[in-house]
């Protein structure tokens, strides 16, 4: 997985400003990658000062990754010691690019459990009250809140994918080709100023395009441009011709003509039945 470091570090910042909650990212190997803040809880550094309650935490941390990675779903677990945990997949083409991790977590119904799992997993008085001061300075809170964090999670996953914040390595090309398109939805676009702009070559970036849409690299730009003309037609007011200048085509007669090929319809009939469901 590829990486848009200072845009990820704002990410995590303003997150953990929000939500309080620790948030860290891990490549589809299962490699910490990315951490905020840096360094766990004043708790869970005091856990794994013991070797064996370190092994467990591993042990958990793994098994979450190993459920996510088998159902390509959220997962929601507590640890041995009783805090909660939550990894999301990071999906790109439907295969798992990382995971986005938010721990570890003392939920306010919990506290007893978590007290519970202190006293049975430490034989030492000292150890035993010396944990659960240090659990005073971890993140509480209801599992509600948890539920929402991970939804908004998940928003973030899908503004990195769209901002390409995160990538997987070697699919620059199409990322990059498909930004450049977005980036540029008003200019007439033609291949080679794609290639020219991203430094590939014409051959390769027909290949990365058909490989991802099954279409040539034309066809993907004229896709990607009638599919934002569906969406101001959909919501706005603006007239053909100034839709059509917006997506980089003066000419609305073939604005038209290429709409209705693509679409199946003309632009005017799009908009009335697009009225017509809203």
């Amino acid at each position: 997985m590829e990486l848009n470091y200072e845009e990820m570090k704002k990410i995590c910042l303003d997150f953990f400003m929000l939500c309080g909650m620790e948030f860290s990212l891990w490549d589809e190997n299962r490699k910490n990658i990315f951490s905020y803040p840096k360094t766990h809880s004043s708790f869970c550094r005091a856990v794994r000062e013991d070797n064996n309650l370190f092994r467990k935490c591993r042990k958990c941390d793994d098994y979450g990754l190993e459920q996510v990675m088998k159902t390509k779903m959220p997962y929601i677990y507590t640890c041995h010691m009783g805090l909660t945990e939550a990894i999301i997949p990071i999906l790109q083409e439907q295969e798992i690019a990382g995971y986005l991790m938010l721990g570890q977590i003392a939920e306010e119904e919990n506290m007893e459990k978590i007290l519970s799992c202190i006293a049975s997993s430490v034989s030492d008085t000292a150890q035993k009250l010396y944990l659960a001061d240090k659990l005073r300075d971890t993140t509480s809170c209801s599992h509600e809140k948890i539920t929402y964090c991970m939804n908004t999670l998940q928003i973030l996953i899908d503004y990195m994918n769209l901002s390409y914040v995160i990538q997987k390595p070697g699919e620059n090309t199409f990322y990059l080709a498909k930004k450049y398109i977005v980036n540029h939805m008003s200019e007439p676009i033609l291949p080679k100023n794609i290639c020219q702009s991203i430094g590939a070559s014409s051959n390769a970036l027909y290949k990365t395009v058909l490989k991802h849409t099954g279409m040539s690299t034309t066809e993907f730009i004229r896709k990607i441009k009638m599919d934002e003309a569906c969406r101001l037609l959909e919501t706005t007011s603006e007239s053909i011709s100034d839709i059509a200048e917006s997506i980089g085509i003066s000419d609305v007669n073939y604005f038209i003509r290429v709409f209705r090929k693509q679409v199946g319809t003309s632009p005017l009939k799009y908009r009335k039945k697009a009225e017509f469901f809203h």
